[in-house]
């Protein structure tokens, strides 16, 4: 039997664990905390901050392992390094590099030729002091080289005072101090999970993305497959594997971003693991019919993964509408968990607490998800279902969505 090692034990990694192990693979979940809940799920459990690199490598030392799997951002550098050190299927370290620096990640794809927002670099320290680079594109997108994902730190800026002001409350996301600054490209958003096994690339899914209502960064709604950016597979397609090829990928995941502007595809940025949350299971398998946790593990571990696909569904992921006030009560709820054609459902903000801001991914109110044989049908009924949600504060009667 083999063993993987996967770098995160949140709630939304159990379900992926699960089914790694129904592949007959022996799973060690490593997580900062005591109390995440893969303790209870992976055959062995690991407490290890994997943001430090070496602590991981040697928290790791005695356990046999055939493949690691990191869940996200902040894991990519620990799984890439333990990957190396052990011989085994991963990053090398320009792919890392690429993966753990925007700056890198955008300067590779640039020396390449393919298309990107343009950009210019900086840091906190230079842009604080107010030594700007050249720039006159406004509005321009600001964002960390390295946050460790969740569009932390990310802002839409229209001049160096609000770049300024911006970062000055942001700036402990920026964890290397490095800055992109970004056009403001004006297009559909999509995201592409992109499997690379021995070199060779395989798209897996596509999504199409909707924000909330005047925000720039933050997604409110996912459409899986989505039905914009399968209009121009191909295209797509086509770029996302020049920039695999252009970072140098042999044997992982990623997790691109992309925008369509007038029916052309322009990159974004990618990460080197599988889409956040429900992305890697089960959202995937429901909406493509691939088995990613099993295509990975297989990828990872130095077999070959079995691209035989099931029959899929359409998936709608609708995060509930932000609120102001201080909640006193939720209604309506605990109704949709037990939906038949309700995937999952969360609900993160709490009753006696602000209701939460929505200042990047990590401060949505929760969300549904819910599965059909029609985008239009998944569309319609999760939009209902969260119509169905009543958030009463303390300073009104209540805060219907």
């Amino acid at each position: 039997m083999k063993t993987v090692v996967v770098l995160g034990g949140n709630q939304m990694a159990c379900p992926a664990i699960a089914r790694i192990q129904q592949h007959g693979f022996h799973v060690v979940a490593v997580d900062g905390s005591a109390e995440a809940p893969a303790r209870d799920v992976a055959d062995r459990f690991v407490q290890q901050n994997f943001s430090d690199v070496p602590a991981t490598s040697a928290a790791l030392a005695e356990i046999e392992f055939d493949g690691v799997i990191p869940l996200n951002d902040f894991a990519v550098r620990a799984a890439a390094t333990i990957a190396r050190e052990r011989n085994l299927p991963g990053w090398n370290e320009f792919a890392e590099l690429c993966f753990t620096s925007k700056v890198a990640m955008k300067r590779c794809w640039m020396e390449s030729g393919l298309p990107t927002a343009h950009c210019v670099f900086s840091t906190v320290a230079q842009l604080v002091a107010g030594r700007f680079p050249q720039w006159e594109s406004w509005p321009a997108v600001v964002k960390p080289a390295f946050s460790g994902g969740g569009s932390r730190g990310v802002f839409v800026a229209h001049g160096w005072g609000e770049v300024q002001a911006g970062l000055s409350e942001v700036a402990s996301t920026y964890l290397d101090g490095d800055v992109v600054i970004e056009e403001f490209v004006k297009g559909t958003e999509h995201t592409l999970e992109v499997l690379i096994c021995r070199g060779i690339p395989t798209l897996l899914s596509i999504s199409d993305k909707e924000n909330y209502p005047g925000n720039d960064t933050v997604v409110q709604k996912l459409h899986f497959p989505g039905p914009i950016g399968h209009s121009l597979r191909t295209k797509l397609e086509r770029l996302v594997f020049a920039a695999c090829a252009a970072m140098r990928l042999t044997d992982g995941t990623t997790h691109f971003e992309v925008l369509i502007r007038n029916g052309e595809p322009v990159l974004l940025e990618v990460g080197g693991r599988p889409g956040g949350g429900l992305n890697f299971h089960p959202i995937c398998e429901i909406s493509t019919g691939y088995d990613y946790p099993g295509l990975l593990a297989a990828a990872l571990t130095g077999g070959l993964p079995n691209f035989t696909r099931k029959p899929a569904e359409h998936l709608v992921w609708h995060y509930f509408p932000r609120g102001e006030g201080v909640l006193r009560a939720i209604d309506g709820f605990g109704e949709i968990k037990e939906q038949p054609d309700v995937v999952d459902a969360e609900m993160y903000e709490q009753v006696g607490k602000a209701r939460l801001d929505l200042r990047n991914d990590l401060a949505r109110p929760g969300y549904v998800l819910v599965r059909s044989i029609s985008n239009a049908e998944a569309r319609e009924r999760a939009a209902r279902l969260v119509e169905s949600v009543q958030f009463v504060t303390a300073d009104q009667e209540g805060d219907k969505p």
